[in-house]
């Protein structure tokens, strides 16, 4: 795990939502242990972060959960993980997970999600790092969410030159595609030209 060969997930636990929405999670789990990478989530059960997991898992792909130790327990963990790793609050699993990936891909889910979703893709815009970010946009659920990110930047509360520091996809291939596919965007200079043009 820690050569950061991994993508990470970012899904729902709660399973009361729509087929579609665990038919994506579990190809882009297939997806990624066919394309040689592991995956890193929240260590869930159920939800689309369970169907992420099994679908690594079937394809025999290594699966790294990372929980706090208030969840650490039988009936909420994924117990087929390659590794599980128990963290003592929310705020270390997140560090946690974003030290071990690569590549980062939000699937439908509620406050959780969107909230870790938000805190990498500030990361890479304040130059934390530079990873592969993206929205799957399964049944058009981001389409608010993408909407709101949009008006970051037309009202001037967000540059124009970070608009691109995320993708949004449509299927799971092209969301596990882009992320094994990605080069750097120069994220610094970004933010140093972001920072020149406020002058």
């Amino acid at each position: 795990m820690k050569n950061k060969h991994n993508i990470c997930v970012f899904g729902a636990s709660s399973s009361n939502i729509d087929r579609a929405f665990f038919d994506d999670a579990y190809e882009v789990g297939r997806l990624i242990a066919s394309s040689g990478f592991g995956l890193v989530f929240g260590a869930g059960d159920s939800g689309l972060m369970g169907s992420a997991a099994r679908g690594c898992r079937d394809a025999g792909g290594n699966v790294y959960g990372v929980i706090p130790k208030k969840l650490n327990v039988p009936g909420i963990y994924y117990e087929d993980c390659t590794e599980r790793i128990e963290t003592a609050t929310m705020h270390e699993r997140k560090a946690a997970m974003e030290a071990m990936s690569c590549g980062f891909i939000a699937m439908g889910g509620g406050f959780g999600t969107i909230e870790e979703f938000m805190e990498v893709l500030t990361l890479k815009q304040l130059g934390y790092m530079d990873t592969a970010i993206v929205l799957l946009n399964t049944c058009g659920y981001f389409d608010f969410l993408i909407a709101q990110l949009e008006k970051c930047v037309s009202c001037g509360f967000t540059h124009g030159d970070f608009s691109t520091i995320y993708h949004v996809a449509q299927t799971p291939a092209e969301a596990v595609n882009y992320c094994i596919n990605y080069k750097g965007m120069n994220i610094r200079d970004k933010l140093k030209d972001a920072v020149e043009k406020q002058k």
